[in-house]
């Protein structure tokens, strides 16, 4: 009788341990999607200007200055001029994470992201003077900004 009892409890323990053993671990880590790598890439730097081609012609001299902060959700621009207002909100306008549209209804194309380099596109559709000077070129812009 003490053997059988000794027996069904090595049977029980042995069951338990088994279920604990399938029960832990196991869970791969997930790949952050898109949206999530290029969100983390866009919020990790304060991004300087280093070039603008506007319709293929260097304009960077017309957006000097220019730097970009994005957050989760919104960014602030200094020296944006017309074309970047000061603050703003952003939000990815598919799963793909490769164009944001802005809270005035822009839409921009992220050509290219990496740790140090962000490549952004858009099409501004008027040339826009400031005092004494042009502010926005109208055409298709190609903004390369570094961290």
């Amino acid at each position: 009788m003490k053997l059988q009892l000794i027996n069904k409890f090595l049977a029980l323990a042995t069951l338990v341990a088994c279920i604990f053993l399938m029960a832990c671990g196991g869970d791969e880590p997930t790949e952050p999607t898109p949206v999530e790598q290029v969100r983390a890439l866009l919020i990790a730097n304060e991004w300087r200007l280093q070039q603008v081609q506007v319709d293929g012609v260097d304009k960077t001299d017309v957006y000097s200055g220019l730097k970009l902060q994005f957050n989760t959700t919104g960014f602030t621009a200094t020296s944006g001029k017309a074309i970047w207002p000061a603050t703003g909100t952003w939000s990815f306008t598919d799963d793909t994470a490769t164009k944001l549209k802005r809270n005035d209804g822009l839409e921009i194309r992220i050509k290219n992201i990496t740790a140090a380099q962000l490549e952004l596109e858009l099409t501004w559709s008027e040339t826009t003077l400031g005092t004494g000077r042009t502010s926005a070129i109208a055409g298709m812009h190609v903004f390369t900004f570094v961290k």
